[in-house]
């Protein structure tokens, strides 16, 4: 291979395009990263939302004084928020972070859950169906 002035300067030019090349698409790949990473924790918790709906529905339809039990893993600095006052007693929460990533509405059937619990971690959880003032709603309880 011969190499001559147009070869000298042309090597240096190309080098440079393709550290620019990466220098652009590094950082847009590790933002796709963490976009896909943050999606992922939030579709995870929002299997667990759905566990804990199922539950509470069956709770409900056996009617006053039954009992079930589930197991939730919920990964570090990730929670579910199950009740609430308000309308945010019909609801399960799911914080990924500080950020709410969703929210599940227990509206077929109308299922109260009686007092807010907050859980994380690896947990197993007992539904109550206990009676409330204007019916009947599910109580929610850590039981290990």
């Amino acid at each position: 291979m011969r190499m001559n002035r147009k070869g000298m300067i042309g090597m240096p030019v190309r080098l440079a395009i393709t550290f620019l090349i990466l220098a652009i698409t590094v950082p847009l790949l590790m933002g796709v990263t963490d976009d896909l990473r943050e999606d992922v924790e939030a579709s995870d918790l929002a299997v667990q939302a759905n566990i804990v709906s199922e539950t509470a529905a069956k709770a409900y339809y056996a009617g006053i004084g039954s009992t079930f039990t589930t197991n939730v893993s919920i990964d570090h600095n990730n929670r579910l928020i199950i009740g609430g006052d308000g309308s945010d007693a019909y609801t399960i929460r799911t914080i990924c972070g500080e950020k709410e990533t969703g929210k599940i509405v227990m509206d077929r059937p109308l299922v109260k859950i009686s007092t807010e619990i907050s859980v994380s971690g690896v947990n197993v959880l007992m539904f109550k169906c206990v009676r409330d003032g204007s019916g009947s709603a599910v109580e929610v309880s850590l039981v290990a």
